[in-house]
């Protein structure tokens, strides 16, 4: 097997669980409002965008954005089916939440990919979208954990195991696509999954459920890196078009955390 594609797929792989175990560790340590917010950051985008426009070409990423903006819709889909089936399900809560919400991504996936999308309709759909996500959302509590788990050696790798394996899977196979794929894959809830999973099997679904509220806010982040693609790639080629839109989605990250900290600040 080639060592170049080794130490890409090893790279995919450490960085996707790295980027969980952070997500998971905010949710445990500070709280699942800064976690849901936090999991809005381009975490799968980056990884996904960057890997195909090194392998594919710049075009290729370019011309995934507008399919890219669009999947978005359907990972909010994902999250509202995990939100709904977590609060029906008594048995196998998880794991069934999970993969109904996996069954409903790819049940609005596949509509997405067929529809033309340019980057105008694409931005407002998701937004239309992602505004009605806030608004269903705002009256979960935000529950914080009590008592974190202790880490240990095991529970780290077996937590950042399940990310690695499923952003390699995503990046692997968006690579074989057409372009409008790749941006379908880059929404596929790559980082969410262990997420929700490591929450709701360690604490129950409550605390999932406070991390859901806030992330539809985050995602925002998300939005700009994608959008911003089109210009900081072509512009700066790969690596610079990366760094300045992670700087843009960074910004509005930190303006959404600043001005959460001074509304719970107020609230007090």
């Amino acid at each position: 097997m080639d060592l170049a594609f080794i130490a890409s797929i090893l790279t995919k792989g450490m960085w996707s669980a790295i980027l969980v175990l952070i997500v998971a560790a905010v949710a445990e340590r500070v709280s699942p409002r800064m976690a849901g917010i936090f999991s809005g950051l381009p975490l799968s985008a980056l990884i996904i965008y960057f890997f195909v426009g090194l392998e594919m070409g710049v075009e290729f990423a370019v011309a995934s954005v507008p399919h890219g903006i669009a999947a978005f819709a359907a990972t909010l889909a994902y999250v509202l089916t995990y939100y709904v089936a977590s609060q029906r399900l008594k048995k196998f809560s998880a794991i069934g939440s999970t993969l109904l919400g996996v069954v409903v991504f790819f049940a609005v996936a596949f509509p997405i990919a067929a529809i033309p999308f340019t980057l105008p309709s694409a931005t407002v759909m998701t937004v239309c979208v992602l505004t009605f996500m806030v608004w269903l959302f705002r009256r979960i509590t935000f529950v914080t954990v009590d008592k974190p788990v202790r880490y240990t050696l095991r529970l780290l790798l077996a937590r950042g195991g399940i990310a690695a394996t499923l952003i390699v899977i995503m990046i692997t196979t968006a690579e074989t696509l057409p372009p409008k794929w790749t941006g379908i894959l880059a929404g596929f809830p790559t980082t969410l999954i262990p997420t929700f999973l490591i929450l709701h099997l360690t604490y129950g679904p409550e605390q999932t459920h406070a991390m859901m509220r806030s992330f539809p806010i985050g995602m925002g982040s998300i939005l700009l890196f994608i959008l911003s693609v089109t210009v900081t790639f072509p512009q700066w080629g790969v690596y610079g078009g990366t760094a300045v839109s992670l700087a843009v989605s960074l910004a509005y990250i930190s303006g959404v955390v600043l001005l959460s900290l001074v509304g719970t600040s107020k609230s007090r």
